[in-house]
């Protein structure tokens, strides 16, 4: 049977990625990792034996960096090392290196045995995107390290950029959608969106919160239109648990163990965040639960 692709995006937290790479340890799984190149007490030596069963590619480095193109660029990048192994995968999962499974891995297997043509993403409303893509964000890498110097300099831009009339929405001639940025795709739909790679780090150069706009317009804009699991803004389209009712910020909420009545009970396959400083309780008993 054909297997699955999972890519991970991480940056932190990498005891919880220990996690995560041991409950997707199986036959039918191959993970290819990222790790942030900004990234601080990092071991590759204690991931060599992590898993028994997978086959691990941890691929190159780079910088990365919230809200900008950096995000596009790892995913395309991620997806490509999958594309490129000679694996003819059924799907192509991404996930971040805070996140957890939430169900066997026989279930989800057989679940997407018996979906092997459909998109997993989740659609949300495009409008509240248009802000990202209407100016551009130059600024966007610095807020890695100084966020507030970095806003105060897009605020400055945005400024001189309203007085200059300037609307890159102008310029596009296509429907814009708005998705998560975490996403469960077939094979073949991923080799269409790599083979979009030149327009969309065109569309993407300069846009804030870019990783949320450029494959649910990929995607829309083709015939894998009709093969989205889901209607339009169903928040569990992805099959990830992800609360953004109570989002801390720009980030959704942690879980804790005060959710897991929610987690036992939810049907989708993976979640996220969770935290080791805010409950490692909870990480415990997710993995202990379902490894």
């Amino acid at each position: 049977m054909k297997k699955h692709a999972m890519l991970i995006m991480a940056h932190n937290q990498f005891e919880i990625l220990k996690k995560l790479m041991q409950q997707l340890d199986h036959e039918r799984n191959d993970l290819y990792i990222h790790i942030d190149h900004k990234s601080r007490g990092f071991n590759p030596g204690e991931f060599d034996h992590l898993c028994k069963k997978s086959k691990v590619v941890f691929v190159p480095r780079m910088s990365v960096h919230w809200g900008d193109s950096s995000q596009v660029k790892c995913e395309l990048c991620l997806i490509e090392a999958a594309l490129k192994s000679g694996e003819n995968y059924l799907y192509l999962h991404l996930l971040s290196g805070v996140d957890l499974q939430i169900k066997p891995t026989e279930q989800i297997h057989s679940f997407f045995d018996r979906y092997p043509e459909k998109q997993f993403i989740a659609l949300r409303n495009t409008v509240s995107g248009l802000s990202g893509l209407s100016r551009y964000y130059f600024f966007l890498p610095l807020r890695s390290y100084n966020k507030y110097i970095a806003k105060g300099l897009d605020l400055v831009s945005e400024f001189i950029q309203k007085m200059l009339k300037v609307n890159r929405l102008k310029k596009f001639s296509f429907t814009l959608c708005k998705s998560q940025n975490w996403f469960s795709i077939t094979g073949e739909c991923a080799a269409y969106v790599l083979s979009k790679r030149e327009f969309i780090e065109k569309f993407v150069k300069y846009t804030c919160c870019a990783d949320e706009m450029f494959l649910g317009t990929v995607v829309v804009n083709s015939r894998f239109r009709d093969q989205i699991y889901e209607p339009y803004r169903s928040p569990g389209g992805h099959m990830r648990l992800i609360d953004r009712d109570r989002a801390e910020g720009a980030s959704p909420h942690t879980l804790t163990m005060d959710d897991w009545k929610m987690i036992e009970q939810c049907p989708y396959f993976w979640a996220r965040k969770f935290d080791l400083k805010k409950d490692s309780e909870i990480i415990e008993k997710v993995f202990n639960t379902w490894r």
